[in-house]
Protein backbone atom coordinates (compact mmCIF):
# COMPACT_ATOMS: atom_id res chain seq x y z
CA UNK A 1 0.00 0.00 0.00
CA UNK A 2 1.79 3.04 -0.97
CA UNK A 3 2.16 6.29 1.96
CA UNK A 4 2.64 9.80 1.37
CA UNK A 5 5.37 11.99 2.92
CA UNK A 6 4.41 15.01 5.00
CA UNK A 7 4.20 17.29 2.21
CA UNK A 8 1.82 14.72 -0.12
CA UNK A 9 4.50 15.40 -2.41
CA UNK A 10 5.94 12.14 -2.74
CA UNK A 11 4.31 8.62 -2.61
CA UNK A 12 6.77 5.33 -1.56
CA UNK A 13 6.00 2.19 -2.69
CA UNK A 14 7.13 -0.77 -1.01
CA UNK A 15 8.54 -3.43 -3.88
CA UNK A 16 9.11 -6.81 -1.59
CA UNK A 17 10.91 -9.53 -3.63
CA UNK A 18 11.75 -13.38 -3.27
CA UNK A 19 14.99 -14.42 -1.84
CA UNK A 20 16.83 -14.38 -5.09
CA UNK A 21 15.79 -10.90 -6.01
CA UNK A 22 16.36 -7.33 -4.53
CA UNK A 23 13.61 -5.56 -2.87
CA UNK A 24 13.35 -1.89 -2.84
CA UNK A 25 11.36 1.31 -1.86
CA UNK A 26 10.12 3.90 -5.12
CA UNK A 27 9.43 6.90 -4.83
CA UNK A 28 7.23 8.79 -6.89
CA UNK A 29 6.01 12.27 -7.28
CA UNK A 30 2.69 12.97 -6.73
CA UNK A 31 1.72 15.44 -9.13
CA UNK A 32 4.04 14.09 -12.34
CA UNK A 33 3.63 10.50 -11.52
CA UNK A 34 7.53 10.21 -12.53
CA UNK A 35 9.92 8.21 -10.45
CA UNK A 36 12.30 10.18 -8.08
CA UNK A 37 14.14 7.20 -6.83
CA UNK A 38 14.43 3.58 -5.94
CA UNK A 39 16.05 3.51 -2.67
CA UNK A 40 17.48 -0.37 -2.57
CA UNK A 41 20.19 -2.52 -0.71
CA UNK A 42 20.87 -5.26 1.89
CA UNK A 43 19.68 -3.43 4.52
CA UNK A 44 15.83 -3.37 2.24
CA UNK A 45 15.25 -6.91 2.46
CA UNK A 46 11.37 -6.29 3.85
CA UNK A 47 11.21 -2.81 2.83
CA UNK A 48 8.50 -1.88 5.90
CA UNK A 49 8.60 0.72 8.60
CA UNK A 50 8.96 3.60 5.74
CA UNK A 51 5.91 5.07 7.49
CA UNK A 52 5.44 8.83 7.68
CA UNK A 53 5.48 9.39 11.52
CA UNK A 54 3.88 12.48 11.03
CA UNK A 55 1.07 11.11 9.20
CA UNK A 56 0.97 8.51 12.06
CA UNK A 57 0.99 11.10 15.45
CA UNK A 58 -0.97 13.53 13.73
CA UNK A 59 -3.79 10.73 12.62
CA UNK A 60 -3.98 11.64 9.09
CA UNK A 61 -5.16 8.31 8.00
Amino acid sequence: QPEYNKDGTEVWFSVWSGQEEESAIVVVDDRTRKLVKVIKGERIVTPTGKFNIYNTVNDIY
